[in-house]
């Protein structure tokens, strides 16, 4: 009898640790909802954001000579702005040197040094296209690039070219199609000006997501676990507020 208990309670626990490490498996969601708004004051326009653990970093992009760099709260609250002078595409932390990283129009990638307003260029000539929104691993390890239904995978610390496949379907009208966001597991494209295809990082389609709002193609986004896009302020020198929408895409 001792025995048979055993081997019942054995049965219980077993399954007790199945359906517990079922319940964490996070799947994407169709129509996901929004988890936070942030008002962002920017000239000409909101390009990209970005979460270094502590506090986001918007940037925004048009003219040099109107960049705006602001800084927030983790509840989105603003705090600083900055100016280095750079024409903004996309903003990156890398959580393996703690820096801030941002790709310009052009094909360079600069090394951003808030305190001391500048920039350091880090990597250059490594993207294809000018004006595109490159997004980066959570990990820090690569850059995704996404160029008339390619996309190259670079190395993130040598800027080199490590692979590159197409995909299938995606917006293919301008801005849209250029640009990429990733989370640890999926990359993230236009479908629509509400909607984002969900590959894997291989370029394997997994799914098609609806969003509450249509967004400013070259805000596409992942940071904090959340996938961004913004209601661009269109500015131009007079500067104005735009808006960041962040959902959470996992379930």
């Amino acid at each position: 009898m001792q025995r048979v208990a055993r081997l019942s309670l054995l049965v219980v626990l077993t399954l007790s640790l199945v359906l517990t490490g079922c319940a964490t498996v996070k799947q994407l969601s169709k129509t996901p909802a929004r988890a936070l708004k942030i008002q962002d004051y920017v000239y000409y326009h909101n390009v990209s954001i970005t979460y270094d653990g502590n506090h986001y970093f918007t940037i925004n992009g048009g003219n040099t000579d109107y960049c705006r760099i602001n800084e927030y709260s983790k509840n989105g609250k603003f705090l600083k702005s900055y100016d280095l002078g750079i024409d903004g595409r996309t903003i990156f932390f890398n959580p393996n040197d703690g820096e801030l990283y941002a790709k310009v129009y052009g094909d360079e990638i600069y090394m951003l040094d808030l305190e001391g307003n500048g920039t350091m260029p880090k990597l250059g000539h490594i993207f294809d296209e000018d004006n595109s929104s490159p997004g980066i691993s959570p990990n820090g390890k690569f850059f995704y690039e996404l160029s008339d239904g390619e996309i190259t995978v670079f190395d993130a610390k040598t800027g080199k070219a490590q692979k590159s496949f197409r995909i299938d379907k995606y917006h293919d009208e301008h801005a849209y199609n250029l640009s990429v966001a990733a989370s640890q597991k999926h990359l993230f494209v236009w479908g629509g000006e509400d909607k984002i295809i969900a590959y894997d990082l291989n370029g394997k389609y997994v799914s098609a997501i609806t969003l509450s709002r249509s967004g400013y193609p070259f805000s596409l986004s992942y940071c904090n676990d959340m996938l961004w896009i913004s209601n661009d302020a269109d500015a131009s020198t007079e500067g104005g507020y735009g808006y960041w929408y962040g959902y959470r895409l996992y379930q």
